[in-house]
């Protein structure tokens, strides 16, 4: 657990904004957890979004979930972690998912297929990107559009701090601890 921890990165992570779909929120969790992002926000409560285990195998519970009640909860939280907001759009204003600068601490959100973005969350935003694409299609189901932003994202924060994680040693050990007495509790409660 302290290998995964000392990978982990809190500089880097998601919103959905008015997704709805189980297996759409489920897989988007899977790609946190598989690229290393430790947060994920989604606004929205737990009981009206429910996470498909079948998908996630399990990640969820090495993932820490925040709920907000609504986009401008969620933004004003973001803010006061001194995120920069970035939306995933077809826009025509939108840069390069590899041009934003990762450095700074960068929120990806993205929005349900249908609707995209609620307007709330939208104008809280710094700015728009896309992921380059070559063929007649110019859109992708949102949690691949969230895999492959992921995996940019993590791979360009890593590089901007040099490592392989954006915490420092104490934080690595206390995530790892926590991990660890979590498991140790599902364990005790699964055998009870």
């Amino acid at each position: 657990m302290r290998l995964v921890a000392g990978r982990r990165l809190v500089g880097v992570t998601i919103v959905l904004d008015g997704i709805h779909d189980p297996h759409n929120i489920s897989a988007v969790l899977r790609s946190c957890d598989a690229f290393g992002v430790q947060h994920a926000h989604i606004i929205g409560s737990p009981s009206a979004l429910p996470i498909n285990r079948a998908i996630t195998q399990g990640c969820e519970k090495w993932l820490t979930l925040h709920y907000h009640r609504d986009a401008e909860a969620c933004a004003a939280s973001l803010a006061a972690d001194g995120f920069a907001l970035w939306a995933a759009a077809p826009d025509r204003r939108a840069r390069p998912l590899d041009s934003l600068d990762f450095s700074q601490k960068l929120a990806l959100a993205f929005g349900a297929e249908r609707s995209g973005l609620s307007d709330q969350l939208l104008k809280h935003c710094a700015g728009v990107y896309f992921i380059p694409m070559s063929g007649f299609s110019q859109s992708l189901n949102v949690s691949v559009a969230a895999a492959i932003s992921l995996y940019v994202a993590t791979r360009r924060r890593r590089a901007a701090v040099g490592a392989a994680t954006d915490l420092d040693p104490e934080e690595v050990e206390a995530l790892a601890r926590e991990w660890i007495l979590a498991d140790r509790a599902r364990k005790a409660g699964d055998a009870n």
